[in-house]
């Protein structure tokens, strides 16, 4: 992430965000697969791509329209491949002569393009929203793996109430509380280190707290929704594609509800 995002040139991390999501996607699909749910896994990787590809075209054209048309282009860039998604699901299936599981089908694979690449896909605005818009996405990811790490560290040491066994025996109240602190450092940290880049666009100590706060949060929810459907297949990890720690789904789950909730917030609260 580190050279994709201070040495590489910017599609560097065009092509990076498309083999993850693609990878994610593939895995959030083999998981409803193991539960008996029968899933577009091609189709729903099509459309992953063409929905990311989409939004770095309409922001690649930022030297050609006003700033202030892109949120609505880039909105409806998304509208018009989820309309051609979602038709496209109904056709897939129009063919299929034993699937009797045709309605599942179709929902589980546009909920995989939604939960996944739509979510994800908030990173992409994130880089092009500001001229250091690179920069805010390893914020993002600070922030977030911040939190990953202060939960672990917090929960394997201090941790002694659990908080959902039902979803996760592993996690607990004093981990999560670790966590976000761990979110708060690691935003007051980027701030630091990245101030020429951050602080220049509005970022100060109030939002870097706020933020903290907010996006450590959204880690916790977004783990937690990850566990949930994982538990709900019987499956551990999404994948072994990563050695100790898992699958590409394991490793974006937080960011996939900390990257909307940073869009946000950067375009209703930064004063630049």
């Amino acid at each position: 992430m580190l050279v994709v995002i201070f040495l590489l040139p910017p599609t560097a991390l065009y092509v990076f965000m498309n083999l993850v999501i693609a990878r994610a996607l593939w895995e959030f699909y083999t998981i409803c697969e193991v539960k008996g749910l029968r899933t577009f896994k091609v189709w729903g990787v099509i459309g992953a791509v063409a929905l990311v590809s989409g939004s770095w075209f309409v922001f690649g054209m930022q030297r050609f329209r006003s700033p202030s048309d892109f949120p609505a282009l880039s909105y409806d860039f998304d509208i018009v491949i989820l309309v051609v998604f979602a038709f496209g699901v109904f056709v897939r299936q129009f063919p299929q002569k034993t699937n009797s599981q045709g309605i599942e089908t179709m929902a589980v694979t546009l909920f995989g393009l939604m939960y996944v690449a739509w979510l994800f896909n908030f990173a992409t605005r994130i880089n092009f929203a500001t001229p250091n818009g690179r920069y805010w996405v390893m914020y993002l990811v600070v922030v977030t793996k911040f939190t990953d790490i202060g939960a672990y560290l917090t929960g394997i040491t201090l941790g002694r109430h659990k908080m959902i066994p039902r979803i996760s025996p592993k996690k607990s109240w004093e981990g999560t509380a670790g966590g976000i602190v761990f979110a708060v450092g690691g935003s007051f940290l980027c701030m630091h280190l990245l101030r020429d880049k951050l602080v220049t666009e509005g970022l100060d100590a109030g939002d870097a707290l706020a933020l903290g706060l907010l996006l450590g949060a959204a880690a916790v929810v977004g783990d937690l929704a990850e566990s949930l459907i994982k538990r709900e297949a019987g499956v551990k990890d999404s994948s072994t594609w990563l050695p100790g720690h898992g699958g590409a789904l394991d490793l974006i789950d937080s960011l996939l509800f900390t990257a909307p909730l940073l869009y946000v917030y950067m375009r209703l609260m930064l004063r630049a």
